[in-house]
């Protein structure tokens, strides 16, 4: 039975707490989460599962009575939400799994300033039709073939896109692995390669259940894609599915679990965090496709998943070299991103 680390003397009984996580992610807390943690708390554990709506039902929630005790949530709506108070920050010390995660991976203002817990979960991973694709893609250079010229299909969020146009860009220069320094210090030249190379995609998809249908129908010869849907479609259908996640200029999504403000169960949270940062949680999180930043529960997954090895880092040198998409570049100029990349990149669409 699970036994909350660092007790206070809080009973917990007959606390309710809710909490906000991403859709497909709910029967699988259910299971490996939800009833345990019940078990060992008194606590009753409520989920609702989403995507984008978490940070909107806080905004109209009425004051210390927030819609959410506990948020999974990504850098592109935690940072601002963050940065605006609309979250509070965590006693570590009842967070103690925190120090079974990689340090990279809290290595960022929000965990350093106990603002939330940072890790990784999707890569961007390369993904081509083998029945339309001759010679194999190697790296993100090879987008730029004219035998996939408009035949790509790429996610129409920039935040993950247009680091796709970095790598492409940086290819081409001869200078693969320096992704992040180009949208750092040539952000103008990466989206202006953005604006003329956007004719080479036939269409951005939506979601990465879309990406896979359009993959599986030959809607498309080859793009970028979540490592999490690849790795589900790619065991279903390896004749179909070609797949790469290349090492240079390897990004990552980043997730936080993050507390309200004003919910009165924070500490109830905290200890529910730590739970969700077990090795039982992490390992059952990874074995459906997702990274974990948890080193123990990473290297077991690897050994017996070849598949899931060749995507996510679970030895100390990988870990090491991990990185996160460049959110920090992105907030510094967001609006004018935003602004080029919905009229400019996306309008032909």
């Amino acid at each position: 039975m699970f036994e909350p680390a660092a007790p206070s003397g809080t009973d917990f009984r007959g606390r309710t707490l809710t909490i906000f996580v991403y859709s497909g992610l709910d029967k699988l807390f259910q299971e490996h989460f939800v009833e345990p943690f019940e078990a060992g708390t008194g606590a009753k554990v409520v989920l609702d599962a989403g995507w984008w709506d978490s940070i909107g039902k806080l905004k109209a929630s009425p004051k210390g009575q927030p819609a959410y005790d506990l948020v999974l949530t990504d850098a592109t709506q935690g940072y601002p939400a963050i940065k605006s108070g609309m979250f509070r920050q965590i006693d570590f010390d009842r967070v103690p799994n925190h120090k079974a995660l990689a340090p990279v991976a809290l290595d960022n203002w929000v965990a350093k300033e106990r603002y939330g817990v940072t890790f990784h979960e999707s890569a961007m991973t390369l993904v081509w039709d083998r029945r339309q694709v001759g010679a194999e893609p190697a790296g993100w250079g090879d987008l730029l073939r004219g035998d996939f010229n408009r035949k790509l299909a790429l996610y129409d969020s920039f935040y993950m896109s247009l680091y796709t146009f970095a790598c492409m860009k940086v290819a081409a220069d001869g200078k693969p692995g320096t992704a992040h320094a180009a949208l750092t210090n040539d952000l103008s030249g990466v989206l202006d390669f953005a604006r003329r190379e956007r004719d080479r995609v036939r269409l951005w998809w939506p979601t990465g259940t879309k990406m896979a249908q359009d993959l599986l129908q030959g809607t498309f010869a080859a793009g970028n894609a979540h490592s999490v849907a690849v790795l589900r479609t790619v065991k279903d259908k390896p004749e179909v599915v070609g797949f790469t996640t290349p090492d240079a200029d390897r990004a990552f999504v980043q997730l936080m679990w993050v507390i309200p403000a004003d919910t009165p169960n924070a500490e109830l949270a905290e200890v529910a965090i730590d739970y969700l940062l077990s090795k039982d949680v992490q390992t059952a999180v990874a074995k459906r496709g997702a990274g974990t930043s948890h080193v123990e529960a990473a290297r077991e997954v690897a050994a017996a998943d070849a598949v899931w090895a060749r995507t996510y880092p679970h030895t100390d040198e990988q870990f090491r070299a991990m990185r996160y998409y460049p959110y920090e570049t992105y907030f510094k100029d967001w609006e004018r991103i935003k602004r080029t990349w919905e009229q400019e990149v996306l309008r032909k669409s």
